[in-house]
């Protein structure tokens, strides 16, 4: 069995933290490295991530600490997990989001199967307690770059791609939506990145998380033309077509349970 690298960046997530890691140790599949990168909290999230390695390290399951020298964001953070990681696959999950048992194992068996190199899917979404989710979003059953450029259609704690056959890949330094711009250029080698209807993942819904929607528009831009090198015409074309396809398209992917 390839092994596995589970990237998982943490910042002041002393109370949700655990609950997440416990959703990878509860994996069926197996052998798993886990890489969590402090991005300097002011709690005990460090101290936390320590003791929980040294107490559920094993022969199949290794972890290895890491802690920025100083607040550098969700993306260099993960970067650092990326550059540190040694398995064939290389997967994301944030210290307050949690994985089905069976999230790995189906979506490595799909991936042999259908000789894909990378893989997402669907996933529940929560604010209280993920025995109740208030909602399911739903996946296209193949993902394509072209389609992931008119809105960002990859939950990321779904997302895992083949490092050994495609590179490691890097976020980009933005504060926001880096995730998404990854996730282009995995696309863009890979062709597509195959979808599992049946959620896998639950996403904790964060107070404050929508509050500058501006600052999305600001960023998502910033993919486009920054990130992608797109024309500013060319990158406002894509902007209007982003608004389009996020309100018209991607919120029926989005069903209340």
């Amino acid at each position: 069995m390839e092994l596995v690298s589970i990237i998982m960046p943490t910042y002041n997530s002393v109370a949700t933290v655990k609950e997440s890691l416990d959703s990878i140790l509860s994996q069926t599949y197996r052998p798993l490295e886990i890489i969590i990168i402090d991005d300097c909290s002011e709690d005990e999230s460090l101290a936390f991530a320590k003791a929980y390695a040294s107490n559920n390290a094993s022969s199949e399951v290794s972890f290895i600490t890491l802690k920025n020298s100083s607040n550098a964001g969700a993306g260099i953070t993960r970067n650092k997990g990326v550059e540190a990681a040694t398995g064939t696959y290389i997967a994301f999950l944030d210290a307050d989001d949690l994985w089905k048992p069976k999230k790995l194992e189906i979506q490595i068996e799909a991936m042999k199967s259908q000789n894909a190199v990378a893989c997402y899917g669907a996933y529940e979404i929560f604010s209280t307690s993920p025995e109740h989710p208030e909602q399911i979003h739903h996946v296209f059953e193949k993902l394509t770059f072209k389609r992931l450029l008119k809105a960002n259609y990859l939950g990321n704690l779904t997302g895992i791609y083949n490092a050994q056959k495609l590179g490691k890949f890097y976020m980009p330094a933005l504060r926001k939506r880096q995730d998404w711009a990854m996730w282009l250029d995995v696309l863009k080698k890979a062709d597509y990145a195959i979808g599992i209807q049946e959620p896998i993942a639950s996403y904790r819904l964060s107070e404050g998380l929508s509050a500058n929607k501006f600052d999305l528009i600001k960023y998502n831009y910033a993919v486009y033309r920054t990130h992608l090198g797109y024309s500013a015409i060319k990158s406002t074309v894509l902007m209007v077509r982003f608004f389009y396809e996020q309100f018209l398209v991607k919120n029926r992917l989005k069903v209340n349970v």
